[in-house]
């Protein structure tokens, strides 16, 4: 049984891979003096932009949930292993090479020392390449999804169930602790998978994509996710002044976000646009993987700078060019150059 392909799946990849375009070339709200201009606005692009992986992970759960009914455990480890592990550990080792002779920002770790131990020790502690995070969290859910794919089959409520439980304990909890001042970030209450994993995310997917939620709740939490992102926006503009503002997360602004999409294009009926989007969907992780690369190329070809001059490179990082201009050329470039790329037979197990 051949995997169905969803409009607003491969819509939602698309976007979710230019959001996180905008966040690494606003960079500036990291870097900059919280109370200037550019950084606020920098900081307002990562809000909006902010569910970028949210997306990912969604995505994954709701195509991924249900494997059981199209392949057996051993044939989806096998799949998730080639698609994904090999292409990490590749990649690991370039930027391992790449960061010890040049500099790239963000997530690229320049380094002094080049030798087997200190890979292995960079690589465990995701200091080659930062962003690679991403790849950490999404194998810890494949090793669990045979035990969820159960559930998913037979048990729905339950899945519903580790929703319920996510948000209470990602959103709420974190939320009042931090109004009366208690520190989560330590201690037996800040445990993964209540807390700080994206098995929600992963799972919440899932029961959008099978229309478990009525439409009563989907229109709520369209509301509290438009809510949600106004709050943040506010946040950002006050800059952090306002304390009931902080700490709200992006959670439901990403649930909320996915259900739209989905809802807009549910009558889509085009066979162009819906192939149009699921090629261009399956150039996003190889985006993902090179996009570091084509930043530094681009500050190189039009500022002559790296950041190794870092004075000279915050500078580039408050241009409007660098802000505003650099996600959209970097899609339109890449794109193409990636499905090229995949075109070639061994890539596929390369570039993901």
């Amino acid at each position: 049984m051949e995997k169905k392909r969803y409009l607003y799946i491969d819509i939602l990849n698309c976007m979710a891979i230019f959001a996180v375009l905008v966040q690494h070339t606003a960079q500036i709200a990291h870097q900059g003096n919280p109370n200037e201009q550019i950084t606020i606005i920098g900081n307002i692009l990562q809000t909006i932009f902010l569910p970028a992986v949210g997306i990912f992970f969604m995505n994954s759960g709701a195509m991924l949930l249900d494997y059981r009914y199209r392949q057996s455990t051993k044939e989806f480890f096998k799949k998730r292993f080639l698609r994904v592990v090999v292409p990490f550990l590749i990649w690991s080792v370039f930027y391992y090479w790449y960061s010890y002779h040049y500099y790239a920002f963000p997530g690229i770790f320049h380094r002094n020392v080049f030798s087997l131990r200190d890979f292995v020790q960079s690589f465990v502690d995701d200091k080659i390449n930062s962003l690679f995070w991403f790849f950490f969290s999404i194998i810890q859910l494949y090793l669990a999804t045979p035990v969820f794919a159960v559930l998913a089959k037979k048990y729905k409520d339950i899945l519903a169930y580790v929703v319920v439980v996510g948000v209470a304990y990602g959103i709420v909890v974190p939320y009042i602790a931090a109004l009366k001042g208690v520190n989560l970030s330590s201690g037996n209450i800040n445990v993964p998978l209540l807390n700080s994993s994206w098995i929600t995310y992963y799972v919440m997917g899932y029961l959008i994509k099978e229309d478990y939620l009525s439409d009563k709740i989907q229109m709520t939490i369209i509301a509290l996710g438009t809510l949600n992102l106004g709050i943040d926006i506010l946040n950002d503009i006050f800059v952090n002044k306002i304390v009931y503002f902080n700490n709200l997360g992006t959670m439901f602004y990403t649930f909320g976000l996915y259900i739209l999409i989905k809802r807009l294009t549910n009558h889509a009926r085009s066979e162009r646009v819906t192939k149009f989007f699921a090629v261009l969907s399956s150039a996003s992780l190889g985006i993902y993987v090179l996009h570091p690369l084509f930043i530094q190329l681009f500050d190189w070809y039009l500022f002559h700078v790296t950041p190794k001059v870092w004075d000279s490179y915050f500078e580039v990082l408050q241009n409007p060019i660098h802000i505003y201009v650099y996600p959209f050329v970097l899609y339109l470039v890449m794109a193409p150059i990636v499905l090229l790329i995949k075109k070639f037979k061994l890539m596929k197990y390369i570039l993901p």
